[in-house]
């Protein structure tokens, strides 16, 4: 008889949580959690938040302790899906490795979109999603330096906060008629608009960005009403 092994694709919320539940419920066979960062998986909100502002690290961000996976018997494999076998019932790893299973769950979550426009390639250019990205950001948050953030809602927000604390000129740029328009009603917006514009903060709504510019690394962003902002990051 195939011995039962759950495994997790996924290492973050969903997929730490949902290992960690089947112990709880009682699931005896075995499980192999997967996931791609190189990391004990961890919260990802206060990333754009304390951990961008440097005022917590990664271990205090942890779902688990470390030591809460080996205690539960719980496979942690750092490493990338290629491809799925669902005949076989097996994984295969970018290390070449299979992993077999009885069951499968993905917990992949989803990826920051890329922005499909002229100089999205340009080093100095950053997307916000994983520790890594906040690490290079911060890397790259020089005081007095300016950074233009293509987006008004809470991320981009939160961003700009902690980007600003850390001292250098911010400027948010929104798509729409004002901040989190998607979430919020007009009061809250015009509430967050405020206490950013008191800190500092630049912000400006009905501004879509058509190009970036720049000889290797970003130096403009270009937005459709021909207006050219400054930018280091």
């Amino acid at each position: 008889m195939t011995p039962e092994r759950a495994v997790i694709v996924g290492a973050s919320h969903a997929g730490a949580q949902l290992a960690g539940n089947l112990r709880r419920d009682g699931w005896a066979g075995e499980i192999v959690l997967i996931g791609d960062e190189g990391k004990l998986p961890y919260h990802r909100p206060p990333l754009s938040k304390t951990y961008l502002a440097g005022k917590s690290n990664l271990d205090e961000l942890l779902i688990r302790s470390a030591d809460f996976y080996p205690k539960q018997d719980i496979k942690l494999v750092h490493s990338t899906v290629d491809s799925i076998d669902r005949a076989a019932g097996r994984v295969l790893l970018d290390t070449g490795d299979t992993v077999s299973y009885t069951k499968l769950a993905l917990c992949v979550g989803a990826r920051a979109r890329q922005l499909p426009i002229p100089g999205a390639d340009l080093r100095g250019i950053h997307y916000l999603r994983t520790a890594a990205d906040v690490e290079s950001i911060r890397a790259a948050a020089v005081p007095g330096h300016r950074v233009v953030i293509v987006g008004g809602g809470y991320i981009g927000l939160e961003t700009a906060a902690s980007l600003c604390s850390l001292g250098m000129q911010v400027t948010v740029l929104e798509a729409t008629d004002r901040v989190l328009e998607r979430v919020t009603a007009p009061e809250v917006s015009a509430f967050f608009t405020r206490i950013h514009r008191d800190a500092g903060v630049d912000i400006r709504t009905q501004a879509l960005v058509e190009a970036f510019t720049g000889n290797g690394n970003v130096r403009e962003v270009v937005l459709a009403d021909g207006a050219l902002l400054p930018a280091d990051v």
